[in-house]
């Protein structure tokens, strides 16, 4: 007999969390939904071809905070450059860099990287358990139950932002999902609901019903293979579960200023320092925190370098193009695009044509600062 939820039951607080409604005959609803209605991605389709976790373990860590739509067109270059965790691990830097340009977060593909030094340095063996992955550089819990259960089997439950609200859902839990009192009970709760005999097909399935279905907004209950089971859909208080989320930490305003260096029909990027606020170790244009236009300081150079040195003397020649915004984690930016038109003669400077740039910049940073120049030029131009 189908269990359904019942409109009655009370509302659970944080403390009282449980399923109210059978297990198995869940379980089975959404699977078999799962399996019937799954999309088809890249790195499905590449897993059920070649059974290499590999191709599993690339998508997931791309897919950390970046959406799918984003991450496709990325996925199929980085692959086609490298095919294997051989090659992967064998790239430089430079190369990693350039092979995810565009996607942001970009300490994730370095420790990703060290992550297949590493798995080569030891044999090419992949870990098969949780444990395993979670021992690998910029691997968390989520990531290593992810990649563990699609590849290996490992029955261990996936929790994200997806995850989280569907289950408030289910259990109609008007309260934050980001709750931190809330994690260990969430992950409790997914560690019942999970099907140990697929976890790899039951963690998508669960994650694809909060993507597809069980929406922020507007969530489609009406094709839901757990509608029978939702307390919220029972009382129609989907509005109401979730609550709104916890927000950490107030939005930073923040000014900075991108120079662009050109020499003929060449531009110089650079590589950002280490000690860098924003984008550390990415190639892009000389940056400027903050300046008061009296002091400017470049992010993350040393008041001693020729970089920092230079700013100082030339910064009152360089033109003024226009500005944009730009958010990179709660920082919101107001850029302004400064040129020079007088080629500096830097340490670390590389000269691009025109025509590679686009190319040649990893973040969408400094790509707003090139269309802002780009757009001057065809303004010009008419």
């Amino acid at each position: 007999m189908i269990q359904v939820a019942s409109a009655k039951s009370p509302v659970l607080g944080a403390n009282d969390l449980r399923w109210p409604f059978s297990l198995p005959v869940a379980k089975k609803s959404l699977l078999t939904w799962y399996l019937r209605h799954r999309r088809d991605l890249p790195w499905r389709t590449l897993w059920s071809q070649s059974g290499d976790p590999y191709v599993v373990w690339i998508s997931e860590i791309m897919l950390q905070q970046t959406v799918i739509k984003a991450v496709i067109p990325v996925y199929h270059r980085f692959l086609t450059k490298f095919p294997d965790l051989a090659s992967f691990a064998a790239a430089t830097e430079a190369e990693v860099r350039e092979a995810v340009r565009g996607l942001g977060y970009y300490r994730r593909f370095g420790f990703m990287h060290k992550a297949a030094q590493q798995l080569v340095a030891q044999g090419g063996h992949w870990p098969d358990t949780l444990a395993g992955w979670r021992a690998l550089p910029g691997v968390g819990d989520y990531t290593a139950a992810a990649v563990s259960s699609i590849a290996f089997g490992v029955a261990a439950a996936v929790v994200d932002g997806n995850v989280e609200r569907v289950f408030c859902r289910l259990l109609d839990l008007r309260l934050p999902p980001n709750d931190p009192k809330l994690k260990p009970k969430f992950k409790k709760l997914a560690g019942e609901l999970l099907d140990p005999d697929a976890p790899g097909d039951f963690n998508q399935a669960v994650m694809e019903l909060g993507q597809t279905i069980c929406t922020p907004t507007s969530p489609n209950c009406p094709v839901c293979p757990l509608k029978r089971q939702c307390l919220a859909n029972a009382r129609s208080s989907q509005a109401l579960a979730p609550a709104a989320k916890i927000k950490i930490g107030a939005p930073v305003d923040v000014r900075a200023q991108l120079v662009i260096l050109l020499r003929g029909d060449q531009v110089g990027v650079i590589e950002r320092p280490n000690k860098a606020k924003f984008l550390r170790g990415t190639t892009g244009f000389i940056t400027i925190l903050n300046s008061d236009h009296e002091d400017p300081q470049g992010d993350g150079w040393d008041t001693k370098s020729d970089t920092q040195r230079w700013l100082k003397k030339e910064y009152a020649s360089l033109s003024t193009l226009g500005v944009y915004k730009h958010t990179i984690t709660k920082h919101r930016i107001r850029a302004e695009v400064l040129v020079a038109n007088t080629p500096p003669k830097l340490s670390g400077i590389v000269w691009v044509p025109k025509d590679e740039v686009e190319r040649a910049l990893l973040a969408n940073f400094d790509r707003k600062a090139w269309h802002v120049l780009q757009a001057k030029i065809r303004q010009h131009k008419h």
